[in-house]
């Protein structure tokens, strides 16, 4: 700078020695470069001749003194411009960033790991951006699956099943309607069925019993083991035999000789019975006024002195059987209306009336007389439906439009946990 130039003031040192902001026409010194400058008549406030002396000047304003300070990384004392800078060369700065990523991710992987966490980050980011996402997904499978050593793959060792626990396998046994004549059903396709049904349940406990023990045999009898007379109007000439005939020449015969079959390959054998519709004996006459009722009745005479064999019948049209703490709500469902001929929403209602009506509790709902096998949950209880012996069934063609073939249902009950497996036997 030259001397001649210290002869004109700064703006500061102007206004120091006059008390006020200097005129347009002073002349003035720049207090960073030293330069002269003169004010324009638009600014009036002028300090430095330049913008870029006014940053300078704000900079060296806005610097705090230098001072000492350690490095934090190798402990060196140095002069640092600013507080915040601590840190005292770039090879320091480097360890820092390096000891910030261990704290923030862990420490270092090994080479084969890095790459892989790299690899997958790079996967992670184009999944993000939506840049083929189910290509990228699909390479990264293949890649996989061809890295996969073939010998990685270990069966688990197979669980000895000695241990399991003993079941109880039911049969649903309803709606047999001996005598009854359909096209496809008469006396002769009656016993035939039977027979089919008494041999599938035996082949069924065969191949069960290879893996589940099955200590007993329980028979759910679900009404209409005969058809009556005079309750409907074609019974007269829709039966071969009148309702005497059906039970001691038919019904009862036929279900003493099943019983006795099975419990050659039973441990034991229980049978519980409700009436059904068609043995009512007329509406002037109680509801226990029921021939099935006297089929039970003639079953228990006939067996009360076969070894490990029992009968129960029930003369009310309701009854619980309780297998292994699970009960059992046994109606033969001619109680339950249909909507537009279908009955499974009677079926709902029902169920959780007689929930809140009966004073025992029962986990399932198991009733006969719509001669369809079927079963299906609703709220805290299950519904199974069984079929009959009878096909070409005027009734389920009429109330459900389906085209009944003959069925009978079985399935096994376990101590912890209620209905395990179950089979739907065709018998046509």
């Amino acid at each position: 700078m030259d001397d001649k130039n210290l002869s004109y003031p700064t703006w500061d040192e102007y206004i120091a020695e006059h008390g006020d902001k200097p005129p347009y026409e002073q002349p003035l010194r720049c207090p960073v470069c030293g330069k002269i400058y003169q004010r324009p008549k638009g600014a009036p406030h002028k300090r430095y001749c330049t913008p870029r002396c006014k940053d300078q000047a704000m900079v060296l304003k806005r610097r705090a003194p230098s001072q000492i300070v350690t490095c934090p990384v190798c402990g060196k004392q140095w002069e640092s411009p600013h507080p915040r800078y601590t840190l005292c060369s770039p090879e320091c700065r480097a360890e820092r960033r390096r000891q910030q990523d261990t704290e923030r991710h862990g420490p270092t992987l090994p080479p084969h790991e890095e790459v892989s966490r790299r690899e997958s980050d790079r996967i992670e980011r184009k999944i993000r951006l939506g840049v083929g996402r189910t290509q990228v997904l699909a390479d990264l499978l293949m890649d996989y699956v061809d890295r996969f050593p073939s010998n990685a793959i270990r069966p688990h060792a197979v669980k000895s099943r000695s241990g399991r626990h003993a079941e109880t396998m039911v049969v649903l046994r309803s709606d047999l309607h001996p005598g009854l004549v359909t096209p496809t059903y008469n006396i002769s396709k009656f016993r035939q069925r039977m027979a089919q049904l008494t041999e599938r349940v035996i082949r069924i406990r065969d191949i069960i019993s290879e893996t589940i023990p099955i200590e007993r045999l329980i028979i759910f009898d679900l009404g209409d083991l005969v058809t009556g007379q005079g309750i409907f109007a074609n019974q007269s000439w829709s039966t071969e035999k009148h309702v005497l005939e059906q039970i001691y020449g038919l019904a009862a015969p036929e279900i003493i000789a099943q019983d006795l079959t099975w419990l050659e390959h039973f441990p034991e054998v229980a049978e519980y019975s409700v009436p059904g519709n068609h043995g009512r004996t007329g509406r002037e006459y109680p509801e226990a006024v029921n021939w099935d009722n006297v089929v039970a009745q003639e079953i228990k005479s006939r067996m009360e002195k076969i070894k490990h064999f029992t009968m129960e019948p029930e003369w009310n049209w309701w009854r619980i059987v309780e297998v292994y703490g699970w009960k059992f709500l046994l109606v033969h469902g001619h109680q339950i209306r249909s909507w537009l001929n279908i009955p499974f929403y009677g079926l709902t209602q029902k169920g959780m009336r007689w929930q809140g009506s009966i004073p025992e509790g029962w986990n399932y709902l198991v009733h006969g007389h719509f001669h369809v096998p079927f079963n299906f949950p609703w709220n805290n209880f299950e519904i199974i439906g069984n079929g009959s012996l009878v096909s070409d069934d005027e009734f389920a063609l009429r109330e459900l439009g389906m085209n009944s073939r003959p069925a009978q249902q079985v399935f096994g009950v376990h101590p912890d946990h209620g209905i395990t497996w179950r089979y739907t036997l065709m018998l046509d």
